[in-house]
């Protein structure tokens, strides 16, 4: 019966389980054969019996392919010859699933297959994975593979990576491999971190001495990449002389110095490193973001971290990213598991997952993709827990604990190792730790490799040309320990003492920033720079105000 003087009673029901339900029901189909309309042959013949709609649901490729006027529409089978069977298997399976696996084995042919049938989705899934893996020995074959699979992302972070540490990027095997057109692209990036002339000749030596007879005529070519003044005719006439006798990497090398002193002067390359300060404490937590050029000597300021009232978290970069872990809240001295995520490139916050324990005073660093949290405090007390983020899988696992638990430590990454250097042991922090904690990512165990010279809490520490910097805390002094030849040695003293202050390494050098010293009762503003060249410090700048206990990370742009 009509209801009358009111609007028509309705109920819009939504099953929520259908999704999950349609989804295994076209699952059971494929796995009984039932209702398949098409067959997919592979390389070596091996079939699979599938559903074109489901098919073109997940795919472009095959979605074209079934309503266009292609000469596949009308066919039962079609041959995909160029794909292996578990790669087109895993994507079948897919379409039926929405989940597949992506390992460091099969993930590059994966994307190749993704790319070429048009899954939009497991492309991108790939490209994050690779993204997740970048290093130093990769970020070369990756950009290549990028570029011609545009993947715009991974281009992007690769050649972040290739640009911003080509001193380590041209001493792997595969930088011998590329060609010249690949070398003339990086060595003529106005971001190419490059700073003093030899870093960027030996190189070119090294690449040219790899197949000389082949690779002799590119060196006008590459060097002129540099935007350095060369003397032309002498290095033309010399390479006609060279040519009547076999050249080795020594010649090469002297041919090009030489045709570099006729005409010495060079154009050192922009910088494209910038110093982050991320928030602090100056009488109060601070939340401000600033970015700073040491080029131009220029602040600007970013967006405001989310959550003022916090202070003794770490910081560290990862890309574009800059994570802001733990801490605590002033009114309530409470650790925090909170972790927020800064885009340097969008300019904005935003809130990360959690960590497994809540922590301040500890140490944050970067190491193979993934961010690492060590140490520092819960309860009053130190802590040994450590554990690492993945920021693919977004979740935090923990790692082996520490040897010793201590806060208000320093930690940085050298050689693959991290090392975590100082702090406060014991019952509330009464005792300095004299020992560096390293941890062995392959094993996921400590150890302690050394002993501090000077034992120190509210400190930094720095890697810079393979050896571990340590700087700042209650003293003026600079500590250098070289792991390979197992000794400390003791560089110039710095202009003021610094506990708990911030440093970055930016083209070459070592900058420390802020702190409060002890000596005088009052928090820093200024800037130091380490030479490690002339063994000299000086003042170059300043930070947009007094502060301590801030976070400090160098990014690279591209």
């Amino acid at each position: 019966m009509a209801l009358t003087g009111q609007e028509e009673y309705t109920y819009i029901y939504k099953d929520l389980s259908h999704p999950v339900e349609f989804l295994h029901a076209f699952r059971t189909f494929y796995l009984d054969g039932l209702f398949t309309d098409i067959t997919l042959q592979c390389a070596s013949g091996v079939i699979f019996h599938c559903h074109k709609a489901v098919l073109a649901a997940c795919s472009n490729y095959f979605k074209a392919m079934f309503t266009s006027d292609m000469k596949e529409k009308s066919k039962n089978q079609i041959s995909l010859s160029g794909l292996s069977p578990t790669i087109l298997e895993s994507l079948v399976i897919y379409t039926y699933t929405s989940e597949i696996q992506i390992t460091k084995r099969n993930v590059q042919s994966l994307l190749q297959a993704a790319d070429l049938l048009q899954f939009t989705s497991v492309k991108k899934a790939c490209e994050k994975f690779l993204v997740r893996h970048l290093d130093v020995d990769n970020c070369l074959g990756m950009h290549s593979f990028a570029e011609y699979h545009v993947c715009s992302e991974l281009e992007k972070e690769s050649r972040r990576i290739l640009l911003s540490r080509f001193e380590e990027v041209w001493k792997q095997e595969e930088f011998l491999e590329i060609s010249s057109e690949k070398l003339q692209f990086i060595l003529s990036r106005n971001n190419l971190s490059i700073w003093k002339e030899d870093a960027a000749i030996e190189p070119i030596i090294k690449w040219i001495s790899y197949d000389v007879d082949k690779r002799t005529e590119y060196i006008y070519d590459l060097l002129s990449c540099l935007e350095m003044a060369l003397d032309e005719m002498y290095l033309r006439s010399a390479l006609s002389v060279y040519k009547k006798c076999r050249l080795n990497e020594n010649k090469i090398r002297s041919l090009i110095h030489n045709a570099l002193s006729h005409n010495p002067k060079a154009a050192s390359k922009r910088s494209t490193a910038v110093m982050y300060v991320i928030g602090g404490y100056y009488w109060h937590p601070l939340s401000e973001v600033h970015t700073w050029d040491p080029v131009t000597n220029t602040w600007i300021q970013g967006a405001d971290m989310p959550d003022h009232a916090r202070e003794s978290y770490a910081v560290t970069s990862l890309g574009p990213n800059i994570y802001v872990t733990g801490g605590y809240r002033t009114d309530n001295i409470e650790a925090l598991d909170k972790v927020w995520i800064y885009n340097c490139e969008a300019d904005e916050w935003s809130e990360g997952c959690p960590m497994l324990n809540a922590r301040y005073y500890h140490c944050a660093v970067t190491l193979n993709g993934c961010i690492y949290a060590l140490g520092g405090y819960r309860g009053g007390a130190p802590t040994k827990e450590a554990e690492l983020y993945d920021p693919l899988k977004k979740k935090w696992v923990p790692i082996a604990d520490m040897i010793k638990g201590v806060g208000n430590a320093t930690a940085c990454v050298l050689n693959e190792v991290i090392h975590v250097t100082g702090g406060h042991y014991g019952y509330r922090g009464s005792c300095t730790y004299d020992k560096i904690q390293s941890y062995h990512l392959d094993i996921n165990e400590w150890s302690t490799i050394t002993t501090s010279p000077h034992p120190e809490y509210g400190l930094c520490s720095i890697a810079l040309e393979n050896k571990l910097y340590l700087v700042g805390g209650q003293t003026t002094i600079t500590d250098c320990y070289d792991p390979e030849q197992k000794e400390w040695k003791q560089k110039a003293d710095m202009m003021e003492r610094r506990m708990e202050c911030g440093s970055v390494v930016m083209n070459g050098f070592i900058y420390v920033t802020g702190g409060y010293s002890s000596s005088k009762g009052s928090y820093l503003q200024n800037i130091e720079k380490y030479d490690p060249e002339c063994d000299k410090w000086e003042i170059v700048g300043n930070l947009p105000s007094a502060m301590r206990s801030h976070g400090c990370v160098c990014v690279y742009n591209v």
